[in-house]
C-alpha cells in the first residue's frame, strides 16, 4: 500500500520530471545533445500531455483521493511506464555528426562496446512507452467512468441508482417457462 501511495503523491512531479529527463537528462552525464534532441523537442511535450491527463483523471477519482493511493492496476502500469521512460533516457544513443559514433549515458558508463545493446534497449523501451501510455490512459479513464457511473445516473435521472435498478428489474418481463410446465416441475 505504501508504494501505491508514493505513486499517487509523486504523479505531479513525474509529469514534469520525466519529460525533462527525456529532453535534457543526458546533459548531466556528459552526453552532447545532437539530433535526438530535435526529436525530443517533439516527444517530450507529448509525454507531458499523456502524463498530465493520466494524473488528472487519477486525481479526479474519489476512491484514489480518499485512500491517497492509486489502484493496483494503476501502480503496475505507472511503474512500468516510469521505468521505460527512465530506461529510454539512459540508453538512447545520440550522435552529433554522422562520422562520430553515437553516445548515450550507458555508453559513457559501460564504453562504446555497449553501443549496439544501448540501441536495442532504447528501441524496446520506446515501444513500451507508447504501448503503456495508451494502455494507462484507457485504464484510468475506464476506472473513472465506472466509479462515477452511479453519480452520473443520479444527476441525469434525478433517481437514486438503487431505485433506478429496482424499477428496471420491475419493468423487465419474467423469464419465459417452457410450455406445458407448471411451477415446480423440472424441465429435462
Amino acid at each position: 500500500m505504501w508504494y501505491r501511495r508514493v505513486l499517487f503523491n509523486t504523479q505531479f512531479a513525474a509529469t514534469i520530471v520525466l519529460p525533462l529527463w527525456l529532453l535534457i537528462g543526458r546533459v548531466f552525464f556528459g552526453v552532447i545533445l545532437g539530433w535526438h534532441y530535435a526529436i525530443g523537442l517533439f516527444l517530450a511535450p507529448l509525454l507531458f500531455i499523456f502524463l498530465a491527463v493520466v494524473t488528472t483523471i487519477t486525481w479526479a477519482r474519489k476512491s484514489a483521493r480518499r485512500s491517497g493511493a492509486v489502484s493496483k492496476t494503476d501502480a503496475v502500469l505507472l511503474s512500468g511506464w516510469y521505468f521505460a521512460v527512465l530506461c529510454y533516457g539512459f540508453f538512447v544513443v545520440d550522435s552529433v555528426h554522422s562520422y562520430e559514433p553515437g553516445t548515450s549515458i550507458a555508453t559513457h558508463v559501460f564504453g562504446q562496446g555497449f553501443r549496439d545493446a544501448s540501441f536495442t534497449i532504447a528501441d524496446i523501451a520506446g515501444g513500451v512507452i507508447i504501448i503503456i501510455a495508451f494502455t494507462t490512459l484507457w485504464v484510468v479513464l475506464i476506472e473513472y467512468l465506472v466509479e462515477t457511473r452511479q453519480e452520473a445516473v443520479t444527476r441525469l435521472t434525478g433517481l437514486d441508482y438503487e431505485e433506478l435498478t429496482r424499477r428496471r428489474e420491475a419493468d423487465s418481463p419474467a423469464p419465459a417457462r417452457p410450455s406445458g410446465l407448471v411451477p415446480g416441475d423440472v424441465a429435462e
